[in-house]
């Protein structure tokens, strides 16, 4: 088995479920938009950031084999990248307003799971980006 082509496919997939899950309630929700966004933007960098982390840390991913940057360079980035986007999922998820969270109808309880929803799907990010960097290295 190819680890290193294993980790990394992984690793893309990972980050883009997380973006999706994270994603989800803008598509399911609607009506709500002002407790949307004191949802989403709870946190230190707010739940865009963790989107972003993941965006980048899947083009860098899957970008790594291409030859145009040192490999070892950008499995670093990932490997951070990674960690970055579970550790924002984290204190997103630690800082959300309970207020808010409950203020949705009940046919949204299902919020409540989002947050660690969230942080669950970004946990296998760091072990895949660090698996392919620890088999390249």
């Amino acid at each position: 088995m190819n680890v290193r082509k294993v980790s990394r496919t992984v690793g893309v997939a990972t980050a883009i479920v997380t973006v999706i899950v994270l994603a989800a309630p803008y598509a399911v929700i609607s009506g709500h938009e002002n407790l949307l966004i004191s949802y989403y933007s709870a946190g230190p960098i707010g739940a865009g950031g963790i989107g972003l982390f993941a965006l980048m840390g899947a083009v860098v991913l899957a970008s790594i084999e291409q030859g145009n940057v040192d490999p070892g360079t950008l499995a670093g980035v990932a490997v951070v990248l990674s960690i970055a986007t579970t550790v924002a999922a984290l204190l997103w998820y630690l800082t959300i307003d309970p207020n808010v969270l409950f203020s949705f109808p009940p046919e949204y309880q299902w919020l409540e799971w989002h947050a660690p929803a969230v942080l669950a799907v970004s946990l296998p990010l760091p072990a895949c980006a660090g698996l392919y960097a620890r088999e390249l290295l």
